[in-house]
């Protein structure tokens, strides 16, 4: 039974695929994070070297319909200002290996067969893989953690030339990073400055797998 099943799945798929206006693509993409956008060289190097990116994606297509969800690794290096008057002006480093999995739902605006732009949007889901921190004042290491699920929302503007993507999303969050908003630090509390992150990713890919459109 569970054979006839996955016959008759990869027999709908593979007619969806010869359907008219419907396609699917499969793809793996590189790129890096930058709190500004900038075309200069140093600072895309900056950005590959010291916040890289890497992913799988997938991408469906009806008519100019897009769903494309996607899977990405990154790490992220944020500092957050300290606030307490018996302390000077401390800043707590969070050093963090993350995974993304944004759902992206969009429009492809643009058609010139070698050449597509399209536009999308949707929910960021972030999940912590590993995470260290370390607090200017006295170079200590301090029991707090960031939260290892919270979400977020993005934007996406991205075109396509032949097999190629470039894609470009700025992503805000809409959780806060911790669940409290100070910590203790020489015997004296301190806020953290738990203010939601947002930021910009741009990433170049590949279709490895493409059916249809």
């Amino acid at each position: 039974m569970k054979k006839l099943l996955l016959v008759l799945a990869v027999i709908l798929f593979a007619n969806m695929a010869k359907a008219e206006g419907f396609g699917t693509h499969i793809g793996a993409k590189v790129g890096y994070q930058t709190a500004q956008l900038s075309v200069a060289k140093a600072d895309i190097k900056s950005g590959f070297s010291e916040h890289f990116t890497a992913g799988i994606f997938g991408r469906v297509v009806i008519k100019d319909f897009i769903i494309q969800p996607e899977l990405l690794w990154f790490k992220r290096s944020q500092v957050f200002k300290l606030e307490n008057e018996g302390i000077l002006n401390p800043t707590l480093t969070m050093s963090q290996q993350n995974l993304a999995l944004p759902i992206f739902l969009g429009y492809q605006f643009a058609d010139w067969k070698l050449v597509k732009l399209r536009a999308n949007v949707g929910p960021v889901m972030y999940f912590v893989v590993d995470q260290t921190n370390k607090c200017d004042y006295d170079n200590q290491e301090l029991d707090v953690e960031a939260n290892n699920m919270t979400w977020g929302g993005a934007v996406n503007v991205g075109i396509d030339v032949l097999m190629f993507t470039l894609d470009i999303n700025y992503s805000f969050g809409l959780s806060n990073l911790f669940d409290s908003n100070s910590v203790t630090i020489g015997g004296e509390v301190c806020k953290i400055d738990n203010t939601k992150q947002s930021i910009f990713t741009v990433t170049l890919g590949v279709k490895l797998f493409s059916f249809g459109l």
